[in-house]
């Protein structure tokens, strides 16, 4: 797929990784949807910049925990800029909760953001797509999904490989669905940007170094232009899955 001119939603392209892969698809010439659900200034600011490259862009706000939302928003990009064809699942939630304090609203809040609307706007993407009209599917995984400290989290990523898998399959085979799966590519966002590295007490992995924003951004721009892709988990952590 050429991303030039195709439409792309990103979710939570405000901040970090999700503005980097939204300024990545409008500098390839993609007309770019930018989701946010509380980061109102910054989803501006990424529109802005995709607008300076010369393609156009719009902020469209939803919270994906509720799923009349996650429709409507899917709705808003087809009225504003047309049907999804290229869609980047880049939000979701990282709370710090182990399965002793694990409540059972934050489980499901965690479920209904990192699996639930990933799947909802496949759906919908699904039915805004008519003939054999070629689709992306591209959703931001973890090199690691057995988190302890992070009970729910872990597992509803698990969950995100599972549908990433089944997804390829009920969406053959014009749309072609994969996951990125990261390290260490900028710290948690309670520590800051700046904060030396020695300071940062992360296993980096064979790389011994922590991953960038082009090199995510340039592992989704190989899954959109690559079409015999399918089903796949690209590992973009400098190796730590094999440790």
């Amino acid at each position: 797929m050429n991303p030039n001119g195709k439409v792309a939603l990103v979710t939570g392209a405000g901040r970090r990784v999700g503005r980097s892969l939204a300024l990545a698809l409008g500098d390839a010439g993609a007309r770019v949807a930018v989701h946010y659900g509380r980061s109102e200034q910054e989803a501006n600011e990424t529109a802005s910049l995709i607008e300076s490259m010369g393609s156009q862009a719009i902020t469209v706000q939803a919270d994906l925990e509720h799923p009349e939302q996650v429709k409507q928003l899917a709705a808003d990009v087809l009225n504003n800029l047309g049907p999804i064809e290229i869609l980047v699942n880049n939000a979701s939630i990282f709370d710090k909760v182990g399965m002793n304090d694990l409540q059972s609203d934050e489980w499901d809040r965690h479920f209904a953001i990192n699996v639930r609307a990933p799947f909802l706007l496949a759906q919908v993407m699904k039915h805004q797509l008519t003939g054999d009209t070629p689709g992306k599917i591209i959703s931001l995984n973890d090199w690691r999904t057995a988190r302890p400290t992070r009970f729910a989290y872990g597992i509803t990523k698990t969950a995100l490989s599972g549908l990433t898998r089944t997804l390829a399959l009920a969406m053959a085979p014009n749309v072609q669905s994969n996951e990125i799966a990261l390290g260490a590519i900028l710290p948690p966002v309670d520590i800051s940007l700046n904060r030396p590295r020695n300071e940062i007490n992360i296993n980096l992995g064979p790389a011994d170094r922590m991953g960038t924003l082009n090199e995510v951004a340039d592992a989704m721009m190989m899954l959109i232009k690559n079409d015999f892709i399918t089903g796949e988990t690209i590992n973009v952590d400098g190796g730590r899955h094999i440790q």
